[in-house]
C-alpha cells in the first residue's frame, strides 16, 4: 500500500484544528460553547454533532458580534439538537451489541434491536423504523451479532461507494481523471488510500459517515491518480475539484 493515504485523525488532532477557537454565547440560562472557524463561504453555518459539539463556520470578514447574534438566534434549535443527541449512548466503541445501543449509518444514529430467531428462521439485518433490527440465532453472543452488523455495513459500503465513485467521476471529469479499480478494504488508521497499482481502497467504516464525507475521501484519492504526493500541486488540484474540501474534512473528523 502506498503512503498516499487519507488518515483518520487522532484525538489530539481533533482538538487542534488550525484557525478554530472556542466561543461562548448565553441563551437563556444555558451557555452555548461553540468552535468557530472561518472560510470563504458567504453565509454562516451552524452544525451540532453527535458528540454534542457545536461548530460554526463563518465568512472570513464576519464581525464577532454578528456571529454571536446569529448563534443566539438559533439557540432554540441548537438546544433541541443537543437534547436529541443526549438521548443516545455516548459515542465510541460499542462492545456489547445489545438492544438499545446506538450505531451510525450515513451520518445518522440508529438504535439496535437484537431479536432471537426461532426454529429455522434465517438471520438478517434490516434498517427499519429508525432501528437496526438484527435477527440472530445467537442473540447473547456479542461477537456473532457484531459480525452480522459488520457484514451488513460492508455490503452497503460496496454498493454505496461504487455509486458515489460514479458521481465523483462526473465532478472530476474535466480534469481527465479516469475510473480506477475500487476496493473496500479494512484499514485501522486510514479512511482511504491510492495504491501504486492504481487501486483506490476505501475503509468500510466510511459507510457510517455522511455522503458528503464519503465523497471527500473518494475525490481526495482520485486526485492522487494525477498527483501522487501531498505536495502543492496535489492541493492545488483538490482545491479546484472540491473547493469546500476543508469543511468536509472537518466534519469527517468530528464524527469520532
Amino acid at each position: 500500500m502506498s503512503s498516499n493515504a487519507l488518515q483518520k485523525p487522532s484525538s489530539s488532532q481533533n482538538k487542534n484544528i488550525a484557525h478554530d477557537n472556542l466561543q461562548t454565547v448565553d441563551y437563556g440560562t444555558t451557555t452555548l460553547k461553540f468552535n468557530l472557524t472561518y472560510s470563504n463561504r458567504k453565509t454562516l453555518e451552524i452544525a451540532v454533532y453527535p458528540d454534542q459539539t457545536i461548530w460554526v463556520t463563518a465568512p472570513e470578514q464576519a464581525e464577532m458580534e454578528k456571529i454571536h447574534d446569529k448563534v443566539r438566534k438559533r439557540g432554540r434549535w441548537i438546544v433541541k439538537q443537543l437534547k436529541y443527541f443526549n438521548r443516545f449512548d455516548p459515542l465510541g466503541d460499542h462492545d456489547e451489541y445489545v438492544s438499545g445501543e446506538t450505531h451510525r449509518y450515513l451520518g445518522k444514529q440508529y438504535r439496535l434491536k437484537v431479536i432471537q430467531t426461532k426454529g429455522d428462521q434465517p438471520e438478517s439485518v434490516k434498517l427499519k423504523g429508525g432501528y437496526f433490527q438484527i435477527w440472530s440465532n445467537k442473540k447473547g453472543d456479542k461477537d456473532h451479532v457484531k459480525q452480522q452488523l459488520d457484514s451488513w455495513y460492508r455490503e452497503k459500503a460496496e454498493k454505496k461507494f461504487d455509486e458515489r465513485l460514479v458521481a465523483c467521476l462526473e465532478t472530476v471529469k474535466k480534469y481527465d481523471i479516469k475510473r480506477p479499480q475500487l476496493q473496500v478494504y479494512n484499514m485501522e488508521k486510514r479512511w482511504g488510500s491510492y495504491t501504486s497499482s492504481g487501486k483506490v481502497l476505501l475503509n468500510p467504516e466510511l459507510i457510517k459517515h455522511p455522503v458528503y464525507c464519503i465523497d471527500y475521501v473518494i475525490i481526495h484519492e482520485l486526485c492522487h491518480t494525477k498527483q501522487p504526493h501531498h505536495d502543492k500541486e496535489f492541493y492545488r488540484l483538490l482545491n479546484k475539484v472540491l473547493p469546500d474540501w476543508q469543511r468536509r474534512k472537518h466534519k469527517l473528523e468530528r464524527f469520532k
